[in-house]
């Protein structure tokens, strides 16, 4: 039996495991990344948002509703216009009314009317209903035209 020992050829060399740090700048690399990440999210979110908010409180809506029913009443005036031969509408129910700078028009829901989405001038997607009144024999709602104030 041969037993070499080599003792001076290979070296005796130890190997240590290599400890990674992270550095200062990669840190603050990280760090905005991440931030960039968050703000990326949000942005897509808020894009998810709609683009117009209702009313503010309903406060508002009360003072709508009277409105309209202050014209129904005969309380406040409102003139009948005549559509066809022997059917009359009231103004408001046409043309709409003025109310704190915006233009609102009504219907009621199962009845024959004469506001624009009535009568097919605008499509559901362009208006913004803000009140749908269920106190009456048949609802009564109350909307405006997107983008018009």
């Amino acid at each position: 039996m041969i037993d070499v020992q080599l003792s001076g050829v290979a070296g005796s060399q130890r190997a240590y495991p290599r400890i990674w740090r992270a550095t200062p700048r990669l840190f603050w690399t990280l760090f905005a990344l991440v931030g960039l990440l968050i703000a990326g999210v949000l942005v897509v979110v808020i894009s998810f948002l709609p683009a117009r908010a209702p009313l503010a409180n309903t406060g508002d809506y009360t003072i709508v509703r009277e409105a309209v029913w202050a014209r129904l009443n005969g309380t406040v005036e409102d003139a009948l216009i005549e559509v066809a031969p022997g059917t009359t509408a009231r103004s408001s129910n046409l043309r709409g009314f003025a109310l704190k700078g915006s233009t609102y028009y009504y219907y009621f829901e199962g009845r024959p009317s004469f506001d624009p989405l009535s009568q097919g001038l605008v499509g559901r997607d362009e208006i913004e209903i803000v009140l749908r009144d269920d106190g009456g024999p048949d609802p009564l709602v109350i909307y405006r035209l997107l983008g018009r104030r």
